[in-house]
């Protein structure tokens, strides 16, 4: 990678590698140069190092200059379209931790609800029928199709759950529902949260400030906090996950 951006490089740049099904995909954020040299460059090192794609992002969105094969990301035992860049857990064995003590908190619901879902980690791992709200139009389409492509019973909605959250009475529609925001936490959305009538909710943070603000609200509605379990899957990071269940 050094000798082909010591050559095609312009500039500064910010390299962005995610393990996928097909092998390693990269995404470069910064100007390369033009010219059949570099083009041929790519190629070969694409080739010769297996990428599974690499795409050029110089602002105004990534653009695909290697991709042999449509490259997914397995999820939940379905594979997912993954767009360039886009969000993951950042460890397969945090991942599984995630997944396991969402399933645990919530047991074995008929309808749920996975609001901040991205590319579907949580939602396609969940029992029953699932509701799915996420704001990244990419990440919403991807899951939505490989729900579709797997039949899994997954109503994916692209919704901002920020400006435009699920009200009190439409989370009373579900048996649990799952969280799993930014560092921001969700605010607006556990706010109708706590005034609903959802039996279980599991919470999954990587903030535990913006988690203890939320949670503070989840309680004072009248939901109890029974456990929290802590996920350290930032390598070489103080860094750490976290997964709750509250109940009324």
């Amino acid at each position: 990678m050094r000798k082909l951006l010591a050559r095609a490089l312009k500039g500064r740049a910010r390299l962005h590698l995610t393990e996928v099904d097909q092998g390693i995909d990269l995404l470069i954020e910064g100007k390369l140069a033009e010219g059949l040299a570099i083009a041929e460059g790519i190629t070969a090192f694409c080739g010769t190092h297996g990428i599974a794609r690499l795409a050029v992002d110089d602002g105004i969105g990534p653009e695909t200059r290697w991709e042999p094969e449509a490259v997914t990301i397995t999820l939940g035992g379905v594979a997912v379209p993954f767009p360039s860049g886009s969000f993951l857990q950042a460890t397969r064995e945090g991942e599984a931790s995630l997944v396991a003590a969402v399933r645990e908190a919530i047991g074995a619901v008929r309808v749920s609800a996975d609001l901040f879902a991205g590319l579907g980690t949580l939602a396609l791992s969940l029992p029953g029928k699932v509701y799915a709200a996420e704001a990244g139009r990419d990440a919403i389409f991807a899951l939505k199709a490989g729900a579709a492509q797997a039949g899994r019973a997954v109503f994916a909605e692209h919704r901002d759950l920020f400006r435009r959250p699920l009200t009190s009475a439409e989370c009373d529609r579900f048996e649990a529902i799952v969280l799993d925001p930014p560092r921001a936490g969700a605010r607006e959305q556990v706010t109708q949260l706590a005034a609903s009538k959802v039996p279980v909710i599991a919470y999954v943070s990587c903030n535990p400030s913006s988690f203890a603000r939320d949670a503070e609200i989840l309680c004072k509605g009248g939901y109890t906090l029974d456990w929290v379990q802590p996920v350290g899957q930032f390598r070489w990071s103080t860094h750490a996950e976290l997964a709750a269940r509250f109940s009324r």
